[in-house]
């Protein structure tokens, strides 16, 4: 059966559990700021619950209205909107305003990148800094075999039991695209449900280019969340970044 991932919270939880290496590199550039913070696709709350429970000034967006409702339903002592990263007006500067975990790969052309950077700064403090958190293209799961599934990983399926995540994969060249399906395979031996998504693959120049052309200053690039400087060897693309003065 097919799925749609961002109409249900429990399942995205149970997909996202294991990401918790990134929320100190958050709390610190929080604490840096010290002012007003908004995080765009916010999902169901993995990043706010910290930052709100470290006692920050929070606010989270994001294209599922569901998502949404799930984080107020969470009774956060939070701000949540529905709404589009690439066009969003909300009536108010911040100190601190970041995409975590990929969700700038859901941006496909290089104009939707454009739209949500001029929001973006729209929204920036002149002395606020932009975040940015992507993953480096690998050629070796870009070009892999599309016909055979892959062991993503293994969850806690909210319905119960232990469900395993087969993936596949079809990259274009052409558009920079890549098409992934996954297959959750419970152990309860259940019909297989299935669930696809799209991400294009942005590479480092391509990234560092794009920011600069919508005026941002790159004040540093680490290649990881404990500051590593970048280098070929990395495997993240961790953007600090500023308005450009």
């Amino acid at each position: 059966m097919k799925i749609q991932m961002y109409n249900n919270p429990a399942l995205y939880d149970a997909c996202t559990a294991h990401k918790i290496d990134d929320i100190p590199f958050y709390e610190y550039w929080a604490k840096q700021t010290n002012g007003p913070i908004l995080e765009l696709a916010c999902g169901t709350g993995r990043v706010a619950t910290h930052l709100i429970k470290s006692g920050f000034n929070y606010s989270g967006l994001d294209l599922s209205s569901v998502f949404i409702h799930h984080c107020k339903s969470k009774r956060f002592n939070g701000k949540f909107i529905t709404g589009d990263m690439r066009h969003f007006t909300l009536g108010q500067k911040f100190d601190l305003i970041f995409i975590p975990f990929n969700s700038f790969l859901h941006l496909f052309t290089e104009e939707e990148m454009a739209q949500c950077l001029g929001a973006v700064q729209n929204h920036l403090t002149e002395n606020g800094k932009f975040l940015l958190d992507i993953f480096v293209p690998d050629p070796e799961f870009l070009y892999r075999n599309i016909d055979k599934k892959y062991k993503e990983m293994t969850i806690n399926h909210p319905d119960g039991g232990k469900c395993d995540i087969w993936q596949k994969n079809q990259f274009e060249e052409d558009t920079e695209i890549n098409h992934i399906h996954w297959y959750f395979d419970r152990e309860d031996g259940g019909s297989v449900d299935e669930y696809e998504f799209d991400m294009r693959m942005i590479y480092p120049d391509t990234m560092d280019r794009v920011l600069l052309d919508s005026d941002f200053t790159i004040e540093e690039k680490w290649g990881d969340y404990d500051g590593e400087p970048f280098d070929e060897t990395s495997l993240l693309q961790l953007y600090i970044c500023s308005k450009r003065s």
